[in-house]
């Protein structure tokens, strides 16, 4: 049976959704029997969400990463001028020739131009590579856009999370027809639903609202939302907005909402593991965001029938039709997100309907099983 090695070059936090596919694809992988094993950077956190990777008998090859987190001077001291040359002797030390095949998970869309990965792939026999996210405007300098490329084009698959991110990276590299691309499908945290999840509707409570991203607001533009529905029409609205997730904004938009005095209508909730009621008790969910691929999130809410709000970007226009399930910003400026936003509430009473439309795309695009589907995608070859 083949050997198969999962690289995550993730390290901007211990986990995200671009994570989900490689890990339940290694998951699926131990399953069937195939030799696993999974180089990663090391966070605590981490480490707990792999340990039943590891215990079913994937072996877990962790990065040193001590300082990461750079929460203090001598953090950053220590990561800059020890952790780095231990990260670098640590990937180099390992025997990539053993493996049948390797997968180079990126969160984004060029991690592997950075050191010490840049010319990794020179070890590897067979492997390909996942793009998640990408940047409208990126400009690449010359260097490791021949760096990238090199990568592109030795590598079996150059596997991205959208079409659109695919054209949009030919594009920003000169045109460069990327070869041997194709789009994969991330699979979502919550139980594939059978039938049509009951739509609450709200009586005498305020309409729910539910945002599910980062609190970056670089690409998620939480910001621009909280700023939209500052506006006194829709303070004199009944509707409340959760906002669920964590990360480096946090401060921020907590004291936006308080500036803008919506303490009472904006509540930021923190992460949750309990996404799946979270959707089912939303009215609305919102993916309004500046930088996207196709986000897990507005998969989810079709799978639990939900109406939804995007922004023309990445592929989430593939699986929202405006009017039909939901509708779509231009992008995500506080003028668009208004727009928007004044479009679903005035079609309040079609969100139950939406919602049923939003479910049956679901079943059409989504497959029974995305771990399989990926792995036949990812090997060529029949061990």
């Amino acid at each position: 049976m083949a050997s198969i090695l999962f690289i995550s070059l993730m390290n901007s936090d211990a986990w995200g959704g671009s994570e989900e596919l490689w890990h339940k694809t290694a998951a699926y992988c131990v399953s069937k029997n195939y030799t696993v094993t999974c180089l990663v950077y090391y966070w605590q956190e981490k480490e707990i969400k792999l340990k039943e990777l590891q215990e079913s008998g994937a072996t877990i090859l962790y990065i040193p990463n001590i300082g990461r987190k750079k929460e203090n001077f001598l953090q950053r001291l220590r990561f800059e001028w020890i952790t780095r040359l231990e990260q670098k002797r640590y990937i180099n030390q390992i025997n990539y020739a053993k493996f049948d095949n390797v997968l180079v998970n990126q969160g984004s869309f060029m991690e592997v131009t950075n050191n010490p990965w840049k010319h990794l792939y020179k070890k590897f026999t067979n492997y390909s590579i996942t793009y998640h996210n990408y940047t409208e405007g990126f400009k690449f300098k010359p260097k490791k856009s021949a760096i990238l490329k090199s990568w592109m084009e030795h590598a079996q698959h150059n596997f991205f999370a959208s079409f659109n991110g695919c054209k949009v990276l030919e594009e920003q590299l000169k045109r460069y027809a990327i070869p041997n691309q194709d789009v994969f499908i991330n699979p979502i945290t919550i139980p594939i639903k059978e039938t049509v999840t009951p739509y609450k509707v709200a009586t005498n409570h305020p309409i729910k609202m539910v945002v599910l991203a980062s609190l970056d607001i670089d690409r998620k533009a939480q910001d621009n939302l909280i700023r939209a529905l500052s506006n006194q029409k829709w303070k004199q609205r009944n509707w409340m907005l959760e906002i669920y997730g964590k990360g480096k904004d946090f401060s921020l938009l907590q004291n936006l909402i308080k500036l803008l005095d919506l303490s009472d209508k904006v509540i930021l909730m923190g992460n949750t593991n309990k996404v799946a009621e979270v959707l089912e008790n939303a009215h609305l969910v919102l993916q309004i965001t500046h930088m996207d691929a196709m986000p897990i999130v507005v998969v989810e809410a079709l799978c639990m029938a939900r109406p939804v709000v995007v922004s023309k970007i990445g592929d989430m226009p593939l699986w929202v039709k405006e009017n039909e399930n939901g509708w779509i910003a231009d992008n995500a400026s506080i003028d668009n997100i208004d727009l928007v936003l004044e479009k679903a509430w005035t079609n309040i009473n079609q969100w139950k309907q939406m919602g049923e439309a939003s479910f049956k795309i679901f079943k059409t695009k989504f497959p029974s099983s995305v771990e399989e589907n990926f792995l036949q995608q990812f090997i060529n070859t029949t061990y």
